[in-house]
């Protein structure tokens, strides 16, 4: 078998593996996300009010009184219930959903008796296995723009690293209707689109980068920062070609990001009055960043729940002092981190690590690859070194993880860093085994147990910033 074939092959068994382990959960955000796809698909409306009586309880007091009303300010100006989350997860689900739509209503038609409901178990399964194949897709992009940019011989750890060892395991399989798998999939694929397609970009390649975008940013919001390497890229086409067809490809960027974008605007239009109104109400509070707390805080800090992407910034350095064309990727992933810094949530709440960051995945694989590529360099010894440390910040990970998932340690808030060290040697080994156990067998039980524990933590946790 060459190299290429056995690439190809650990990609298939990662991304089956994904699809084996994905938990089929409507959780929290995600009942928000995926109601913007049942609810016109199932019902033909924009009214959500059903969608949101599925939710799990706490995502449940967010627009219910106790007696069951909506409350008042759940309700939007035009007098439906509020959807404030984005668009664009429904539309990347939505050729997963309605495969499962059609072989749900031919299987009713030969006399099945499955729900057409949209929350019956073909549709949570398809719709989950498709989110746990955008993570895949994610890291198999980031590993072919590492491998464009000269790291080939780091790409495949590095995608491997992230894979495992941040955050991103969690939103991709264990929470699987929440976006940030999707986000980092769409990151990925407009970044490798440019550095695919090279210096020059033909007005088709605009067009096409231009859909991308405006996936993106409906995906993710906060991913419109990432936009901005584009003006960079559109003055660098003034230099080269003259400003007629710099305007040419700009209004076809422009104007392919507003087509594939027009889910989120007429949506929210319907719901809110106007395209520009998303229904957030939360905050930036710009002149007063969390910048070290955003990093290093137990609460949720990047660096210190997730210290791969440690490694993956240092070699950012690296990527920034040999490829020019790549540093206004950096300074966009930057100005991402001090927009993360200046929300009020900026800890994410009910979050593994920082959730938001899992945005950049493809700028930590890129970095990581720079890491693993110099370690090659340096002898068997280094690489071999390298990859036993990432190896063991996976395994923390997974541990990690498994503490957060089934409410060992709060997962809202501080957590004591000692006390997840001790359980990682006493709790995890003795119940780890056990878990997975009934996860393959009873996944519903196993969710019903995680939102017991997780109503009884909210219930003792106060929002800070």
């Amino acid at each position: 078998m060459t190299e290429r074939r056995r690439s190809y092959a650990w990609w298939i068994v990662a991304a089956v593996l994904a699809c084996v382990l994905v938990n089929p959960y409507v959780r929290g955000d995600g009942n928000g996300y995926y109601a913007w796809l049942v609810s016109p698909v199932i019902d033909g409306d924009l009214d959500f009010t059903n969608q949101f009586q599925r939710a799990d309880p706490l995502f449940q007091t967010l627009i219910f009184e106790p007696d069951g009303t909506v409350r008042p300010e759940a309700r939007t100006v035009t007098g439906r219930v509020g959807n404030q989350w984005s668009v664009g997860p429904a539309v990347m689900w939505a050729p997963w959903f309605l495969v499962a739509h059609g072989g749900v209503t031919l299987a009713r038609a030969l006399g099945a008796t499955v729900p057409a409901d949209g929350y019956s178990w073909p549709y949570v399964w398809l719709v989950s296995m498709g989110t746990a194949l955008y993570g895949m897709l994610a890291l198999w992009l980031s590993a072919r723009v590492a491998t464009w940019l000269g790291y080939g011989r780091g790409a495949g750890l590095a995608a491997l690293g992230i894979g495992l060892a941040s955050s991103l395991p969690v939103y991709q399989v264990f929470l699987p209707f929440h976006v940030h798998a999707l986000a980092a999939c769409g990151v990925a694929a407009f970044l490798a689109w440019v550095v695919w397609r090279g210096r020059v970009l033909s007005a088709v390649d605009w067009a096409v980068w231009g859909a991308l975008a405006g996936l993106m940013v409906q995906v993710y919001h906060l991913n419109g920062v990432l936009v901005l390497p584009a003006i960079w890229v559109w003055q660098r086409s003034i230099a080269a070609g003259g400003w007629v067809p710099a305007i040419r490809h700009g209004v076809l960027f422009v104007g392919a990001a507003v087509i594939v974008g027009l889910p989120q605007l007429v949506g929210k239009t319907l719901l809110y009055g106007r395209p520009w109104i998303t229904g957030y109400q939360d905050q930036f509070i710009w002149s007063d960043p969390r910048l070290w707390q955003t990093a290093l805080s137990p609460n949720h800090g990047w660096w210190l729940w997730t210290p791969v992407v440690v490694i993956a910034l240092a070699g950012l350095v690296r990527v920034w002092r040999s490829h020019a064309v790549m540093r206004p990727w950096v300074l966009a992933g930057v100005v991402f981190y001090v927009a993360v810094a200046s929300y009020q949530n900026w800890h994410g709440q009910s979050s593994f690590g920082n959730r938001f960051f899992i945005s950049l995945s493809v700028v930590l694989v890129l970095g990581l690859a720079a890491v693993a590529d110099w370690a090659a360099a340096r002898g068997v010894s280094t690489r071999r070194t390298l990859a036993a440390a990432i190896a063991l910040l996976a395994v923390w990970n997974m541990g990690f993880m498994f503490q957060w998932g089934t409410n060992i340690i709060p997962n809202r808030g501080a957590v004591s860093f000692r006390t997840v060290a001790v359980n990682q040697v006493t709790v995890v080994p003795a119940r780890l085994t056990g878990f997975l156990r009934r996860y393959l067998g009873d996944r519903q039980g196993v969710q019903d147990e995680v939102e017991r524990g997780d109503v009884r933590q909210r219930r003792e946790y106060e929002v800070v910033r």
